[in-house]
C-alpha cells in the first residue's frame, strides 16, 4: 500500500455510516471444540494477516482539503488489537450470545486499526473467535477471505488459501458473472459522475431521476450485451418503483428507533446436500430455497407476536468485482446493495418460494445492482449532511441485512484445532431491526442473526422458526430420503 492509500468513495460512505445503536462493523465467529493455543493463534495472524495487509496496520487521516486516507501507523502493535476473555459459567451458547450482544454496539476507535480479534476461553470446554473489522476496510466476500487465510486444512498446518476449493460466486445472492464482472465495474464507476446529479436531481423529479439511472444502466449493459434487453424489463421496471414510490416493507412489529440493546442467535445446523435436495425437487437454487425460509420464518414470528405484515424487504449485497482468489493487497469494498422484497402473507411455504425465484430472477436479469453501485457512489460525493438524510432514507425501506455466504466445504483447521462452526453478522444503518447472514460450512448450514433487543423480542423464535420452515419444505419434497436434516453437533446441540 505504499504506506498511505486514499479511501474510495464507497469506503468513505461505510466509514459515516456508523450510528450509535447500529454500526458498520462485520462481527465474524468460529470456535473449536478443544482450546486454541494463543501464541500459535497469534503466529499465524501476524504472518498471514498483519505482515500482508498494510491496511491492518493503518489508521484513518484527513489532509488539509478533508480527504480521507489509510495511513499505516508505525506504533501500531498486533497485540494491541487482540482481548482476551474467559467465558462466565456454564460456557455456553447463552454466554456466548451475551458476548457478542455486549460487543456488537461497542465502536470501534477511529485512532487505532479499525478491527479487533476477541479470543474467548471456555466456550463448551473450547475456544471461540469473535473477529470484528469495520466495512470501510473491506466488502463482505473480502472480508471472508482476509478471515479465511490464517486457516489450514490439515491439522499439521497447510494453509487454506492453496485448496482446491474456494469460495464459490453466488449471481443470486453474492456476484454478477465473472464474464461482465471486471468491465461492469469499470463501466459502473465511470458513470458515478453523471449519476451524482442524477441524485441531486431525486429530491425534485424523482421519476426523471429513476428513469435517467436506467437509461444510464440499459446503455452500460447493453455495450456489455450481458444481459437481454426483454428478461431484463420485468427487473427495471421493480428498479424504478423501488427508486420512486419505494419498496413492500410495511410498518409492523419491529418497526421503530433502534437502541444500544442488541441481541444475537444461531440456528441448529442443517445439511447442505439436504437443502441442495429441496432445491433440486422444486427446481429452484440453493438460495432460492434458504431465503424463502426466511420468509417462512419471518411469517411464524409476527404471528406468534398478533402482528400484522404482507412483505418484508432487505438489503442485499451484490459484489461487483471479479472475484480474486488471491485476494489482492489492497482490500476496499465494491458491491451494491439491492433490495429484496419477501411475501410474508403465504402460509404454503412452496407458493411462498415461488413468488421469491420470481423476484430473486427478476433481480438477477435486472439493471438494479449497476443503477445501485452508481447511486451509492454518488452518495459517496454529496456534503455530510445530505449523504446522511439519503442513506437514512434508502436504509429505512428495508428492515436489515440479508446475505448468504458459501464459504468452504472442507473442515478447517486453527492452530492444529480443528474448527466446530464458522458464522457471522452484517452491520446494519439507520434504524434497521435485523441482520441475518446464513453461512454454510463443511457440509453444514447455519443461518446467524442479530437484532435490536427492543424491536424484536423472542429473536431465537426466528432462527428456529428458519430451520421448522426448511423441514416444512423438504416434506413436501419428493421423493423423500432418509438423510438426516439436521446434522449433529455437539457444539450447538441444545435444549429447545
Amino acid at each position: 500500500m505504499g504506506g498511505r492509500q486514499r479511501l474510495s468513495g464507497q469506503d468513505a460512505l461505510w466509514l459515516a455510516m456508523d450510528k450509535p445503536g447500529n454500526l458498520m462493523v462485520v462481527d465474524s465467529l468460529f470456535w473449536t471444540e478443544t482450546p486454541i493455543d494463543w501464541d500459535l493463534y497469534r503466529d499465524l495472524m501476524k504472518e498471514r494477516f498483519w505482515d500482508r495487509y498494510a491496511v491492518v496496520r493503518s489508521v484513518i487521516v484527513r489532509d488539509e482539503a478533508g480527504t480521507l486516507w489509510w495511513e499505516e501507523d508505525p506504533g501500531a502493535a498486533l497485540d494491541d488489537r487482540f482481548e482476551r476473555v474467559q467465558l462466565p459459567a456454564p460456557g455456553g451458547d447463552e454466554e456466548l450470545q451475551a458476548l457478542i450482544s455486549a460487543q456488537r454496539v461497542l465502536p470501534l476507535d477511529r485512532g487505532e486499526p479499525l478491527w479487533r480479534a476477541i479470543l474467548v476461553d471456555g466456550y463448551r470446554g473450547g475456544s471461540a473467535v469473535l473477529f470484528r473489522t469495520h466495512h470501510s476496510i473491506a466488502d463482505g466476500i473480502r472480508m471472508v477471505q482476509l478471515a479465511l487465510r490464517v486457516f489450514d486444512i490439515t491439522p499439521d498446518g497447510t494453509p487454506w488459501r492453496r485448496e482446491p476449493v474456494k469460495l464459490r460466486k453466488q449471481h443470486a445472492n453474492g456476484t454478477v458473472p465473472d464474464r461482465v464482472a471486471s468491465s461492469l465495474t469499470g463501466r459502473a464507476v465511470a458513470a458515478a459522475a453523471g449519476s451524482l446529479q442524477v441524485a441531486r436531481s431525486a429530491m425534485v423529479n424523482p421519476i426523471g431521476a429513476a428513469h435517467s439511472a436506467l437509461t444510464r444502466s440499459e446503455a452500460l449493459l447493453g455495450r456489455l450485451g450481458a444481459l437481454p434487453v426483454v428478461s431484463a424489463l420485468p427487473g427495471d421496471v421493480d428498479t424504478a418503483r423501488k427508486l420512486v414510490l419505494g419498496t413492500r416493507n410495511d410498518t409492523t412489529a419491529w418497526t421503530g428507533t433502534v437502541g444500544e440493546h442488541k441481541a444475537i442467535a444461531w440456528s441448529a445446523p442443517m445439511s447442505l446436500d439436504e437443502v441442495k435436495r429441496v432445491a433440486h425437487g422444486h427446481g429452484a437454487t440453493a438460495n432460492d430455497v434458504l431465503v424463502t425460509c426466511v420468509a417462512q420464518s419471518l411469517r411464524a414470528w409476527l404471528i406468534a407476536h398478533d402482528a400484522v405484515c404482507s412483505s418484508v424487504t432487505w438489503d442485499v449485497p451484490v459484489n461487483l468485482k471479479p472475484f480474486d482468489p488471491d485476494l489482492p493487497l489492497e482490500l476496499g469494498n465494491g458491491f451494491a446493495l439491492v433490495q429484496l422484497e419477501l411475501p410474508t402473507n403465504i402460509d404454503d411455504p412452496e407458493r411462498a418460494l415461488a413468488v421469491v425465484r420470481r423476484r430473486m430472477n427478476r433481480i438477477k436479469n435486472g439493471h438494479e445492482a449497476v443503477v445501485d453501485y452508481s447511486i451509492q457512489a454518488a452518495i459517496g460525493r454529496m456534503s455530510t449532511a445530505l449523504y446522511r438524510a439519503t442513506i437514512d432514507l434508502l436504509a429505512s425501506r428495508a428492515v436489515g441485512v440479508l446475505t448468504n455466504v458459501p464459504g468452504p466445504q472442507v473442515p478447517l483447521y486453527i492452530a492444529g484445532q480443528k474448527v466446530g462452526a464458522m458464522m457471522g453478522w452484517a452491520p446494519m444503518t439507520a434504524d434497521q431491526a435485523m441482520s441475518l447472514t446464513i453461512y454454510s460450512y463443511d457440509g453444514r448450514v447455519f443461518v446467524g442473526l442479530a437484532a435490536d433487543a427492543g424491536l424484536v423480542p423472542d429473536h431465537q423464535q426466528i432462527v428456529d422458526g428458519f430451520v421448522a420452515a426448511f423441514e416444512r419444505l423438504a416434506e413436501r419434497t419428493a421423493p423423500p430420503t432418509p438423510a438426516a436434516r439436521r446434522s449433529p453437533h455437539p457444539a450447538t446441540a441444545r435444549k429447545r
